[in-house]
Parts: structure tokens; sequence; C-alpha cells
């Protein structure tokens, strides 16, 4: 198969029949280099390669890191080891496996680390520090395993971040991928790290990539990329939501088939303005949900563009791809997905009824809106990937889409809450007084999220506090009627009260089972 059968796309036509359609008369490019930091890691980085023959510091022992020693082993590299962790169970075993020079524990050091000229910081660790600043300055390499994957993959690179929706679009493009002949594997954030995929020898590479693995990244080429959507995360790490949204657009940066969601303007006027600069060179895809098909009528854009019609199917351009109905993962947000999933794949020229029978049974990932249940006609749903307000009011909208109704008439209970990194939870607040019939809270920032509400006009009596997931599973079983659901959707981090959201989230599917058991035994 040749991977690089692309397609055309006239771009000039797609920016004056896109803005004119989406009315944006005057486009106003405001595009802002935000810390200094940038300045530095893009001048002292950019095409700078990883030299395999002097000794390297690798921060972070944790799997992305461990990952990184494995690599550099192979390659016969010499490398050291930092972590900020004062203990670690598994140090006898790391120094049996790897025999690293050194290994530097507890609090960074800079006369320690500056003896190194390049360094694999893993994201856990933010390079935003004042060490890993004058590090830079004086012109050493911080990387990320990202960027060394970069350097030596040899194969088509399809790459996905975004704040929410990354995993799903992931396994997704592997899996249509797959069904359709090729050798393809997933990783990056998401399960292997991206090193380890090198050892499958895959003939394509699915990458999902978080933000802090973007700082760290600069030469990656990718076949197709894209910027899901951004919302509010990580805001205890970056400056506003224009810092945080602009690292994720850099995912852009070097790729030959940028996929842009119509419905994320701000990003939609940074890819035109890069273009129209000259500063990239990509091919542009659209994907998105419009109410009027008519937006579409360009032929060019007809045939490019990817839709949601009337949240019935799927087209492209005017052509129905798929069904809603036949789809098994629910909500807006998913046929989204999908949709991004198809505009990343197009540049392959796949087969459309293999990647229709992909679609088809492909059932979602755990802990991201899974079924778990029905108790006495009640639906609980699993949602604990729902870490930040963002992915809350997807999940919401995806199931509830009438916001006219009253209290009485609405169907949704949603349990939220925990660790919330400093977000704004206003727009949540106004969410669950539009579209939430009874809200129940816990964690240590649930006080936030039900002051969010309240100032919305939501209810005090819809609101409940609850100190566990026992509590809450329960609380929210009683508030219920057959006919509803149950949404655990926390908005919020999971280290207050559990190691991460899997084990929230089995925690949450384990009170469910177990309130279903109790009641069955009851009757």
């Amino acid at each position: 198969m040749d991977y690089y059968s692309y397609f055309s796309f006239n771009w000039p036509g797609v920016i004056k029949d896109t803005l004119t359609a989406l009315c944006l008369h005057e486009v106003i490019y405001t595009i802002v280099i935000t810390t200094i930091y940038m300045k530095i890691m893009n001048k002292n980085t950019e095409n700078k390669l990883f030299d395999f023959t002097i000794p390297t510091l690798i921060v972070g022992m944790g799997s992305t890191g461990l990952s990184c020693a494995h690599y550099l082993k192979q390659r016969g590299c010499s490398f050291a080891f930092a972590d900020s962790r004062e203990e670690l169970s598994a140090l006898d075993d790391i120094k049996k496996k790897f025999k690293p020079l050194v290994i530097m524990l507890g609090d960074f050091n800079y006369e320690d680390f500056k003896a190194y000229k390049q360094i694999i910081v893993s994201p856990g660790v933010s390079i935003r520090s004042e060490i890993f600043v004058l590090l830079q300055k004086q012109g050493c390499l911080i990387a990320g395993d990202i960027e060394i994957f970069a350097q030596v993959v040899n194969k088509p690179v399809i790459a996905i971040t975004g704040s929410n929706g990354k995993s799903t679009v992931t396994t997704l493009v592997e899996k249509i991928a797959q069904e359709c002949g090729i050798k393809a594997i997933a990783g990056g954030n998401l399960g292997i790290p991206a090193l380890d995929l090198l050892a499958t020898q895959s003939d394509l590479y699915i990458l999902e990539l978080s933000s802090f693995q973007l700082e760290t990244t600069y030469s990656l080429h990718t076949l197709s990329a894209t910027v899901l959507n951004v919302s509010e995360d990580h805001m205890d790490r970056y400056n506003d939501l224009d810092d945080y949204r602009s690292i994720k657009e850099s995912i852009y940066h070097n790729t030959e088939n940028a996929i842009v969601n119509i419905n994320e303007k701000i990003t939609l006027e940074r890819v035109i303005k890069a273009l129209d600069k000259g500063d990239e060179n990509y091919n542009v895809s659209l994907f998105g949900q419009v109410v009027d098909k008519q937006i579409f009528n360009n032929s060019t854009l007809q045939k490019n563009s990817y839709s949601i019609v009337n949240n019935e199917f799927l087209v492209k351009g005017n052509s129905e791809i798929i069904q809603t109905n036949d789809i098994r993962i629910k909500g807006i947000y998913n046929y989204l997905n999908v949709l991004a999933a198809l505009a990343l794949l197009e540049p392959l020229q796949l087969d459309q009824q293999k990647q229709i029978k992909a679609i088809n049974e492909y059932s979602g990932l755990p802990h991201r809106c899974e079924w778990v249940a029905k108790i006495n006609g009640v639906e609980f749903y699993n949602d604990s990937k729902g870490t930040n307000t963002g992915a809350t009011i997807a999940a919401i909208n995806g199931f509830e889409l009438d916001s006219n109704k009253d209290s009485s008439q609405r169907t949704v209970i949603l349990i939220a809450g925990g660790v919330g990194k400093d977000a704004d939870f206003t727009e949540l607040g106004k969410v669950i007084k539009q579209k939430i019939k009874s809200t129940v809270l816990m964690g240590i920032d649930s006080a936030l999220i039900k002051t969010c509400a309240l100032n919305a006009g939501a209810k005090n009596d819809s609101l409940y506090s609850v100190d566990s997931m026992v509590e809450a599973v329960s609380a929210a079983a009683g508030l219920a009627e057959s006919g509803d659901l149950v949404l655990f959707s926390p908005a919020c981090a999971s280290f207050d009260m559990y190691p991460n959201y899997m084990k929230r989230g089995d925690d949450f599917k384990e009170k469910v089972a177990a309130l279903k058991s109790e009641l069955k035994h009851a009757s």
C-alpha cells in the first residue's frame, strides 16, 4: 500500500468559504509567545540531534523514564537517573537491570545536572522550572521520549492531542487501520511508551500526545495530526488557557495534513495564520458539528470535510458515511471522535467499508462513558476519565441535549468532585443548572463545584455532598427514577482519594455492582 497517496486541498478557497460560513467577517490573529522559556527552547533545541555517544541524564524514573533507559541501553548510550522522590521501591531492581552511571534522588540540583549536555525529561516533570531554563540557556538539549522517537522513527506517524477524547481517537485510528490490513500500533501517552513501540517494527505509528510531551518535542514529522479540542486542564502548570492551547497547537508543526476541528475557532484561525504567513506548509481537512448542511456547499469543502448532520449521520462532504444509530459509542463528542479518526486516516485512502466495519465494532475504552449496569430501570455510566470540566460537560451533553426541560423532566444524576487542579468550574456550574436533575459531590474541591452551580442558579436542594464512593452511589441511586441515568464524571483528578482515575472508576463499578447485588438479595 502507498501510505503517501495524499489528497489535494484548495486552501485559499477553504479559508474564504469556511470563514464566511462561520460568519467570521474579521479574523483577528492572536498568536502570542507566552513565555521566555519557549524562545529559549526553540532557539537551543530545534534541529539539534540527540547524540547516543555521550552520557545522558534521564529525569523521572516512572514508565517513561524506564522506557528511555531501555532504549538507550540498546543503543549503547551511557546514562544516569534522577528522580524527585526520596525513595523508590524498585530501586534495587533498576540498578541491577540498567547499571546506570549514577542515581540522584530527592531535590534536583543544578550543579549535578549541568554536567550533562543532553537530558531526557519525563512528562511529569515541568521543564519550566528554573533549573531547566538555566540548562537550556547554556545549550543543553532538554528533550522528551517523543523527541527521541521522532529522530529515529522511519515509518509514518499519526499524532493526536486535545483536552478530551484523544485516547478514544487514538485507539479508534489503530483499530480502523488494522481492520484495513495495516500493521499499526498505538501508544505514547496511552498504553505503550513511544520508544517501546519501535520494537514492533510496525508500518504505522499512532501517538496520543499530552501537552507535557509536546513541550519537549521539536522535530516530530507526522503524516497527519490534530488538536481535537481545548478546554481548561493542568492550569496548575500553565500560565493560562492560551498558554496551554499554544502548546497543544504545536502538534501541527511539521505535519503534512492538519486535521482541524471547525468548532475550535481560535485554533482554526491560528492554522490559517500559519499557512498564510508561510510558517507551515500542510494540507488541511476539517471536521466538526454543523446544523446547516449548506455550510459545506463549496465543492472543495464537500470533498475534504467531515461533519455531523442533524445528529443523525456522519458525512464526508455530502456523502453519507455512517448513521449515528449504528455507532456503539454514543454522544456528540464521540461522533466527533469518529470524524477526527476518519480525517486522520484520509491520506491513506483506505477501504470505506472496512473503516465502517471497524467503527461499528468499536465499543470504546474503560472509564470513558462506560456502561456499567442497569438497576431498577436506572442506567449507570462510568466516566472516571472525565478529569476536567470540558470532559464532564461533553459527557453530560452526550446524554442530555435539551436545556429547556425543567428539573423534574431531566434524566441525568451527576456524581462529580475530586482535585480540581485550579480549574474554573463556572461553565460546569451553568451546565449543572441547565441539564442536571440532581448532583452528588465528593472530594476535596466539591465545594467549589457546588458554589459555581449555586451561582449559576441551581437549587440548593438539588446538590448533595458525601464523603465516599459508597455514599455517592447510594445517594445517586436514591435520587434516580426508572428511566434516569447516573453519570459518574468527576471533572477533577482523583489524587485526593485514589492513586489514579482507573482505580477510582473501578471503585465506582464495584460499588454499583454491590448495590445491584444488595437489591437483588433484598427482593
